[in-house]
């Protein structure tokens, strides 16, 4: 009874029936930048214009994109089987591309310092460094797949999610300085640094960054969580999941805030624009809009 009251509160708290659109026959990642949305598709990377959500443009990929990032300013990253490209949005030029990746590209994230990360299938870690245009560095991090990348936002440091574990590195030096046992399927810093979110099989697990210890855990979903991501102002903690469904948390607390009705297929991303305008993409090409 009192997991359904906070349901039932959580639905009232803020205005707004969320939208669902098919910009797309498949998706593989969501990125916001906040007047656009970024959706991976295949061949291409598709721009939507946001809240309307009307495809407003594209960026050529040789491939389906897997994994896409935004710097936050200027850089957008995108990546898929053997290729990494950068781009300098708006302007849609590009500045990087690496065809020899030798792997599938799952995960991408930038780094304050300037660095491009990625998680491939082969358990890797690359990073490209923008400023010279190149790969800068190779990382063997997990014995299979990397399933999920962030770099924190405040220190040298950057966290990856494999089949054995979650892992935290020590960036300019590449060390492992911390791992949790378990198998981890996507990871996010919050934007301030303090929190590490984790999504562990169905499990939801935040801990604090100052010790490392863990905050909260929930039981997220039915399935694998898959996707996490915060808000722009570190207050929500969302999740997608295989069980086709997306829900949003309290990142202190971990209270149920909002759920959504499933999507047609998996949950491939989740997403916030810098004004908190919430997306979660499907493998199907389905996208779901909620404007709190």
């Amino acid at each position: 009874m009192p997991l359904l009251l906070v349901c039932v509160l959580s639905f009232s708290l803020w205005a707004g029936e969320p939208r669902v659109l098919h910009p797309s026959s498949w998706l593989g990642d969501v990125v916001s930048a906040g007047s656009v949305a970024f959706l991976g598709s295949s061949g291409k990377v598709l721009v939507l214009a946001l809240p309307e959500g009307r495809v407003a443009g594209e960026l050529p990929f040789p491939a389906q994109v897997q994994a896409l990032a935004w710097d936050g300013v200027e850089y957008l990253a995108a990546g898929g089987w053997n290729t990494v490209r950068v781009w300098r949005w708006p302007e849609g030029t590009l500045v990087l591309e690496d065809a020899n990746t030798l792997t599938l590209i799952r995960c991408l994230a930038f780094a304050p310092t300037g660095l491009l990360l990625g998680g491939g299938a082969n358990g890797r870690v690359l990073a490209w460094d923008l400023r010279e245009g190149r790969r800068a560095w190779t990382l063997e991090a997990h014995p299979g797949t990397v399933w999920g990348i962030a770099a924190s936002p405040k220190a040298a440091v950057f966290a990856t999610a494999g089949s054995d574990r979650v892992a935290v590195w020590n960036l300019p030096t590449r060390q492992e300085i911390k791992a949790f046992p378990g198998r981890g399927w996507d990871v996010a810093f919050s934007p301030d640094g303090f929190l590490l979110a984790a999504g562990m099989g169905k499990i939801l697990r935040v801990w604090d960054t100052a010790v490392w210890l863990p905050l909260w855990e929930v039981w997220a979903h039915e399935s694998c969580t898959v996707a996490v991501a915060f808000s722009p102002d570190g207050r929500l903690l969302a999740t997608g999941s295989l069980d086709q469904t997306a829900k949003v948390w309290d990142a202190l607390t971990g209270q149920l805030v909002q759920v959504f009705p499933a999507l047609p297929a998996v949950l491939a991303a989740v997403a916030f624009s810098p004004n908190r305008l919430f997306l979660a993409g499907a493998e199907d090409g389905t996208l779901l809009l909620w404007e709190p």
